[in-house]
């Protein structure tokens, strides 16, 4: 049979053992048809040389060799109806021109196909399983740089995973540059998350977050120790009618007119004040809450000096927080001076709030 060209054994149970003598075939034969039989990858080792046309389809072909005889003359392959994971290489046909490998198990195939098979004209991929995802986005940007070269594009081309995009069309399927690159995303991420942690370190820092934590867990503690140190069902006593803070600046004006006329006469109101009623022994934040708790109300005596003071800030904390947890009108403010709301630190911001919702008497 030198001069048979076209041979078709298609449909039988054919299949081929590696270990096999090599195959003979007659060196005029250019086209081959070899589908629907029991054929495996080893039949790469068993092919004319010189075969211009190859049909596989309807195999159990999972790969294709790279050791195989090189097919000099193959022009068109179909590998339909396999069990291919992937478009195989060049390496073994050179001239290949049309390749059909729809309806395998390819979930990914590979964009770098072209450029190892460059003579391809037409590629048939459809009907595969695609998994869209980042890594199928090359492939699906190959389509628009090959020039039309894959066959049954796009109807044929659908995505199968995840269930959610299943029916979806390849070339509807969109995913951004950042949600695809891995650096790129970290990078991004790893900004954002340095941003964040700038700008609240920025509030932390301009509202003095942390002196208000420590100011918390200190009158926590405090109310605690308080708790556990009275007998059992026991209220705290009310021992003045009022709890005086100030500034030690403008401890004369307090000392020579404030508590002299309000201690004075039948009725009088008594007051508490730190020079006097500290406890010895107590720290200074302890002193000030329970004089705090201990007291119908406070009065805070503003002034410049005023918002200049630690301590002052301390009893204006404590009092407004007794303001809130008991629900009680017990805050009496006195401006003893004029304060310019640019003098006012950024954690006064209780003390501007209270000034601009609260009624209080000015000096003199």
């Amino acid at each position: 049979m030198k001069s048979l060209k076209y041979l078709d054994i298609s449909s039988n149970l054919l299949s081929h053992d590696a270990l096999d003598e090599k195959c003979r075939w007659a060196e005029s034969l250019t086209e081959l048809d070899l589908s629907s039989n029991q054929l495996m990858d080893s039949v790469f080792g068993c092919l004319p040389v010189n075969i211009n046309k190859l049909d596989l389809q309807n195999n159990q072909i999972s790969s294709v060799p790279k050791g195989m005889a090189e097919l000099k003359s193959l022009k068109e392959l179909n590998l339909a109806s396999n069990r291919l994971a992937d478009l195989p290489g060049c390496s073994g046909f050179t001239v290949l021109e049309f390749l059909n490998i729809e309806m395998n198990l390819i979930f990914t195939p590979s964009a770098e196909f072209f450029q190892s098979c460059p003579k391809v004209r037409l590629l048939q991929a459809g009907h595969n399983p695609f998994k869209c995802s980042c890594e199928l986005q090359d492939f699906i940007h190959l389509e628009g740089q090959s020039g039309g070269k894959l066959f049954g594009w796009p109807v044929s081309y659908v995505c199968e995973y995840p269930e959610d995009l299943r029916g979806t069309q390849l070339q509807d399927f969109h995913l951004s540059k950042l949600a695809c690159n891995t650096v790129l995303l970290l990078v991004t991420a790893l900004l954002l998350t340095l941003v964040l942690v700038a700008v609240v370190a920025f509030l932390c820092i301009y509202l003095d977050v942390p002196w208000y934590v420590r100011m918390t867990w200190q009158w926590t503690q405090t109310k605690q120790r308080a708790r556990h140190s009275r007998p059992e069902g026991q209220e705290t006593v009310l021992q003045f009618h009022a709890f005086i803070s100030y500034s030690e600046r403008d401890s004369l004006w307090v000392k020579d007119e404030l508590i002299p006329n309000l201690e004075k006469g039948e009725g009088c109101v008594q007051l508490c004040q730190h020079e006097r009623n500290f406890i010895p022994g107590k720290s200074i934040v302890e002193n000030i809450i329970n004089c705090i708790e201990k007291s119908y109300k406070s009065i805070f005596v503003l002034s410049p000096n005023f918002v200049q003071s630690e301590w002052c800030h301390y009893e204006l904390y404590f009092a407004h927080h007794k303001l809130f947890s008991e629900n009680s009108n017990s805050l009496i403010l006195i401006l003893l001076e004029p304060i310019p709301p640019y003098i006012i630190p950024a954690r006064y911001h209780k003390l501007k709030a209270l000034m601009a919702k609260r009624t209080y008497l000015e000096w003199p």
